[in-house]
């Protein structure tokens, strides 16, 4: 998690530059040839996306201050200019989503309402896109369904204030378990179409999120005295931030490999150390028995050479033949490491490289927790402040 805070009123940049329709590249990610042109958005990421834009302009937006020294950004324009804006961006998106040959020949963007404020005109459009979606491949209707459940996750339905009564409902009916257990499967299922990492560091962080919801806001909240109210406000500040962070890794606005600093690297390869030593732990104790025998064999092999070792031929043909049973020979335990090491240093370094760079766009609120929400945020895998900027 980083330690820098994020204001709500903080812009975050657009996280994608939509390609002309004939620049679009359904199910792959590879950039256009040519100087100075980003990659392309695949159509599951134009699905996402408009999910996201259409969730941002069925649900609730707050008003900003009146007076802004600046030029505002489109975060801290006001609900109506804010609505314009989306319903811009999601014209947009399904001008280039219908330009997709499985989805042609529905024209989506025909059917966007003169008013953005119409939620009956933009029911209906929602309906029509996901008409249009489900004559598509599978995985694009999954990621515009992904696409508006994140975005309600980060601004949950009916929430109209930050510390309202109904603030801690709905915060923890949005990270229910059960929930976040599915937009994870989603994710999961559509990590091959999307930006390299960018599914399980999101998965990875949504999951912290759930935890620190059920600890904070869940029915056994632990937190410390009267600051319910204050808990649930920072969170609804910090949540739409870090939904606009996970929408740019999604789209590819942002890179996962540019997450880590050299010492988060470093971190990460301490991690894999740690988790490599505890499976081998767990293996010796499930083992434990062949283990006692093995030893009790090498040291009958060790005998038989001290107590005979100018005998005759015969003795050490004997020792060969325990020690090739054992499976001790120098050669056999070389290439079993070697084999080992090639299978399992890899998968543990790329998960611990993962959790690290969930973390680094992972933004938790400072709570007062009582001991015993510490002890569960701890076995919930979030630890304290340090280096990488834990919770």
């Amino acid at each position: 998690m980083s330690d820098m805070e994020i204001p709500a009123s903080e812009s975050v940049p657009d996280a994608v530059t939509v390609m002309a329709p004939g620049m679009i590249v359904p199910g792959t990610a590879a950039p256009v040839a040519g100087p100075l042109v980003p990659a392309p958005l695949t159509a599951v990421q134009l699905a996402l996306y408009a999910g996201w834009t259409m969730a941002v302009l069925y649900g609730s937006l707050q008003e900003q201050p009146a007076d802004i020294p600046e030029l505002r950004t489109a975060n801290e324009l006001q609900p109506e200019q804010r609505r314009d804006l989306e319903l811009a961006r999601l014209q947009h998106l399904l001008e280039q989503l219908s330009a997709v040959p499985a989805i042609h020949p529905a024209d989506l963007s025909a059917k966007i309402p003169a008013d953005p404020g119409d939620q009956n005109a933009l029911t209906a459009l929602h309906l029509a896109v996901l008409e249009a979606l489900t004559a598509s491949p599978p995985d694009t209707l999954l990621a515009y369904q992904l696409g508006r459940s994140l975005r309600d996750t980060v601004n949950p339905p009916l929430l109209q204030s930050p510390g309202a009564q109904q603030s801690a409902p709905a915060l923890s009916r949005q990270f229910r378990r059960d929930r976040i257990a599915t937009l994870q499967e989603w994710l999961a299922t559509l990590a091959g179409q999307l930006p390299p990492h960018s599914a399980t560091v999101v998965s990875t962080s949504l999951g912290r999120w759930s935890e620190f919801a059920a600890v904070t806001v869940g029915p056994g909240s632990e937190i410390r005295g009267d600051d319910q109210g204050a808990v649930e406000a920072a969170m609804c500040t910090y949540l739409l931030p870090q939904g606009d962070a996970w929408l740019m890794l999604l789209t590819g606005g942002r890179p996962c490999v540019g997450l880590l600093t050299p010492e988060a690297y470093v971190a990460a390869g301490e991690e894999a150390l740690s988790r490599s030593a505890a499976t081998a732990r767990h293996v010796l104790q499930h083992y434990w028995m062949w283990v006692v025998v093995g030893a009790a064999g090498l040291g009958g092999v060790l005998y038989l050479i001290f107590s005979n070792l100018g005998g005759a031929g015969e003795v050490w043909t004997s020792i060969a033949a325990i020690g090739g049973s054992l499976g001790i020979s120098a050669n056999t335990i070389a290439s079993s490491a070697r084999r080992l090491a090639a299978e399992a240093e890899r998968p543990v370094f790329a998960m611990a490289e993962e959790d690290a760079m969930a973390w680094a766009v992972t933004t938790l609120p400072k709570v007062d927790l009582s001991r015993r929400g510490v002890r569960k945020l701890r076995k919930a895998g979030i630890a304290p402040p340090g280096n990488l900027g834990r919770v």
